[in-house]
């Protein structure tokens, strides 16, 4: 009885905002996980990975497939392609083995990337781009007016 209680003290403990979790010691195989919210692998997973928001693929991770979501952390193995649309890290330890797409890209000491990178505007940079004037609409403006510094005395 005792044990069951600290379970639930350890379980009342953990985070809200875990998400899903695919722990140590599980196997996937051609499988593909999609879905809504967090998402973090920690174990062998053969398979494509879809989600709008963060995936961590943590120490224990192995994952080989591609992977798309919000923003992605690597601590463990990839093998594949992913798209991140805002942020990707790849921590120390972390490995990355293929193409890799979002607006920011950290790679820490300690970490490996092979592969090709393509960094795009974020949703607020693409925001602020379609707003920018064209050549023709910024030639039409009247000139700023010349500042002229005022002329030095001499004394």
């Amino acid at each position: 009885m005792k044990r069951f209680k600290n379970v639930k003290e350890e379980i009342a403990t953990i985070p809200q905002e875990v998400g899903s979790v695919l722990c140590e010691g599980l196997t996937f195989k051609d499988g593909n996980l999609s879905g809504v919210g967090k998402i973090t692998i920690n174990c062998y997973f053969v398979g494509n990975i879809s989600t709008n928001d963060l995936v961590i693929v943590d120490e224990a991770g192995n994952i080989l497939g591609n992977i798309e979501s919000q923003a992605l952390i690597i601590k463990g193995n990839v093998k594949g392609n992913v798209e991140a649309v805002e942020a990707a890290q790849i921590r120390t330890g972390g490995v990355l083995n293929g193409d890799i797409k979002c607006s920011t890209l950290e790679i820490s000491a300690g970490a490996a990337f092979s592969g090709n990178c393509n960094m795009t505007a974020s949703k607020k940079e693409s925001n602020m781009l379609l707003n920018m004037k064209s050549a023709e609409e910024i030639a039409e403006r009247p000139p700023l007016p010349m500042y002229t510094p005022p002329e030095k005395k001499r004394v």
